[in-house]
């Protein structure tokens, strides 16, 4: 009768470089620090947006023509603020828009105004929130008088949404400004409707949220660092 023994541990096998873990460890640790390197640029950029909104403060209101021409050229006009004597659009008017403000549920008017000069002949413009509809999760239908004068801030027009942008897109023979007009004020002005311009509150947490990142990274590496050590010591 033949015994049988436990084959021996093959130590060398314990010791074998881990190739896929550091594969992975690797993968994980690049998103890491893509992710913190974005929230630094995400913060200049935050910077720059709160330094361009307090300027406004001061801000003297300029004719929106030789800004929507500065626009054409691919300059940055975000932040500017600007008035215009609207044009009727000519064009069928907007509904209601559904946004967020101060964490409740808002309604906004908005409508198109032509544009008297420039490279654009169509602005759209949000004239601000329906205080009486706060909080409803539908809103009723609502006609406003056509904006006259209007004075206001310029924002990039995607900063609105996709939903928002488009009504001023595939406007056959239009042309369309890249930005919309945030009214602060209008004369006359539309009953029923306050404005807002401005997000009620803008917060720079950015660099917070990247030396977080960064941290994680570097706590990955001194766990990998670790587990590679009790691996391959003699």
């Amino acid at each position: 009768m033949s015994e049988s023994f436990p084959k021996p541990f093959d130590f060398t096998a314990r010791r074998r470089f881990p190739i896929g873990l550091t594969l992975a460890v690797a993968v994980v640790f690049g998103i890491l620090c893509f992710l913190g390197v974005w929230q630094l640029k995400r913060m200049v950029w935050k910077e720059d947006l709160l330094a361009r909104i307090e300027t406004l403060k001061t801000a003297q209101a300029v004719p929106i023509g030789p800004v929507l021409a500065q626009a054409a050229r691919g300059e940055n006009v975000a932040w500017t603020r600007v008035s215009v004597a609207c044009r009727p659009a000519a064009l069928p008017p907007l509904s209601l828009a559904y946004g967020i403000r101060d964490g409740d549920v808002v309604w906004r008017a908005q409508a198109l105004c032509g544009v008297p000069e420039g490279p654009y002949d169509l602005i759209l413009i949000d004239r601000g929130v329906a205080p009486d509809l706060t909080g409803q999760v539908e809103a009723p239908a609502r006609a406003f008088l056509e904006p006259g004068q209007v004075t206001g801030i310029l924002i990039p027009l995607a900063q609105l949404g996709g939903d928002r942008a488009a009504a001023v897109t595939g406007l056959a023979g239009r042309r369309p400004a890249p930005v919309a007009l945030m009214v602060e004020s209008e004369s006359p002005a539309p009953a029923g409707v306050v404005p807002a311009p401005l997000p009620a509150e803008i917060s720079n947490r950015h660099l917070e949220y990247a030396l977080t990142w960064f941290g994680l990274a570097v706590t990955l590496l001194f766990i990998y660092a670790a587990m590679l050590w009790r691996r391959l010591r003699p």
